[in-house]
């Protein structure tokens, strides 16, 4: 039994004929890859953190799971949730209520497992817990209109957070792809 072998016109005509359709089959995952555009999460908050309320764990923890399933993650801060953000106390100073917010050891673990990292490479309150997660490319807005109906100038805030107008936080609402508040 021999083997039949096709005329060498016939054989480059399969071979050229394999290798496209190989070239064809990657160039199209590419191009399919390139056309599912990253889902965006936005998370609107809307009320104070401060640790009065379980709201203060909730958040980092819906934006670390975000970060998990591979979504852009946006996080405005409007209307009262400014008020997370705003500097000082009486005497002035240079924290924001989620700075005075320690993150327990058990919570700790927790965002550890969703991010990726160690219990240790988790900061110690929310507030640092903000800058961490800006790190890790979650951006962060807040409404300039809120800031100042809560008498918050533009230097009593931390600025992990951008100060955006209402065409921004149009186009924020408008892109999102899903959309949680608090």
């Amino acid at each position: 039994m021999g083997r039949r072998r096709l005329s060498g016109g016939a054989e480059i005509k399969v071979l050229t004929l394999f290798v496209l359709t190989v070239m064809l089959f990657f160039a199209s995952r590419v191009h399919a890859a390139e056309a599912v555009p990253q889902r965006t999460y936005l998370v609107h908050v809307k009320t104070l953190l401060n640790g009065d309320t379980g709201r203060t764990v909730l958040v980092p923890q819906v934006i670390a799971g975000a970060l998990k399933k591979g979504h852009k993650v946006v996080v405005l801060f409007d209307a009262e949730g400014v008020r997370s953000l705003k500097m000082g106390r009486w005497f002035g100073g240079h924290s924001t209520p989620i700075d005075r917010v320690e993150i327990t050891a058990q919570e700790r673990q927790h965002l550890a497992v969703l991010l990726e990292t160690t219990p240790e490479g988790i900061p110690d309150i929310y507030g640092s817990l903000l800058h961490f997660l800006k790190g890790r490319g979650v951006s962060f807005f807040v409404n300039k209109q809120a800031l100042s109906l809560r008498g918050i100038d533009d230097e009593h805030f931390d600025h992990v957070a951008e100060a955006v107008g209402e065409e921004r936080i149009a186009e924020l609402l408008a892109s999102a792809g899903t959309y949680v508040s608090y």
